[in-house]
């Protein structure tokens, strides 16, 4: 079974009905739904975009500290700057959505909790939608929502309680993917878009964490670099995702098979992209 471990609910670029199509025709039988992050946003594909995107590969893998500083300024002042475009970022993330959409479709919906630890009562509300059917873990955001990853530390201690997954897309602060597995050695832990920003740093040091994965969505990624995390961490601590509907073109318009194509490609037996497809994740989940 094909499951999708990263992708955000939001219907003024996606509806739900074109999301379970493009699932259907790339063989994706659930989804795990994160709430928007930010404002509506459509990418513009350009040559000088892609320029962009590789020099900000190869510095985050080559010259890290400029990388960062690139990484670190995407995010200023309750925005999130793109191409010259800026988005509003949702302090508080409406986990009602998500809640909806699993509501609807039951049986293709899965659903993360997204807190943001900056918002008083967030902890009390994450906990009452972890209740609800369909809810499987939390999802944190330290990049956009701009705090230190131990202000994490009552979600972690929650998740590892209760056996549940901790999904975090990092801010470029200094060591930040040691902090929680140190401290939460129980605590499952997933990192988004293979670990971004740390990337090689983070796979050599997850290699040796029985509790750390990564998930291989998103367009910081490409064939290469998804191709190195699985060679270096193994096929077992691999998930897939697409961080979808991030990256379209147009309304209603989500190529799937792009990201189904990473993980197709990769010169591994067909047991083992089975894994990363969707059984890793669902081991995850159902142990919780």
């Amino acid at each position: 079974m094909i499951v999708d471990c990263h992708f955000h609910v939001d219907e003024t670029m996606l509806t739900l009905e074109k999301m379970i199509e493009g699932m259907d025709q790339n063989h994706i039988a659930k989804t795990a739904l994160i709430a928007p992050m930010n404002e509506t946003m459509f990418d513009v594909d350009s040559t000088i975009q892609h320029h962009v995107q590789n020099l900000f590969r190869f510095l985050i893998l080559r010259v890290p500290p400029m990388g960062f500083s690139i990484y670190d300024r995407l995010v200023r002042d309750g925005f999130f700057h793109l191409y010259g475009q800026s988005y509003k970022i949702f302090a508080k993330p409406n986990n009602s959505l998500v809640a909806r959409a699993i509501d609807r479709f039951p049986e293709r919906f899965l659903g993360w909790a997204a807190v943001n630890p900056k918002i008083p009562e967030s902890m009390e509300e994450v906990e009452l939608f972890l209740k609800q059917p369909g809810f499987i873990g939390v999802k944190a955001h330290p990049f956009m929502h701009q705090y230190s990853i131990r202000a994490l530390d009552p979600v972690a201690a929650m998740c590892e309680a209760k056996g549940i997954p901790l999904l975090i897309h990092l801010s470029s602060e200094r060591d930040s993917y040691k902090y929680l597995p140190e401290q939460y050695p129980k605590l499952k832990v997933i990192y988004a878009h293979a670990g971004l920003p740390f990337w090689r740093k983070l796979w050599k040091y997850a290699t040796n964490q029985p509790n750390v994965y990564v998930d291989t969505s998103s367009d910081y990624l490409t064939p290469s670099i998804v191709k190195e995390a699985v060679k270096v961490l193994g096929y077992r601590k691999v998930l897939f995702g697409c961080d979808g509907p991030y990256g379209m073109k147009q309304f209603n318009q989500y190529d799937y098979g792009e990201k189904r194509k990473w993980i197709d490609s990769l010169s591994i037996p067909d047991y083992k992209k089975e894994f990363i497809l969707g059984k890793n994740f669902m081991e995850l989940i159902d142990s919780s």
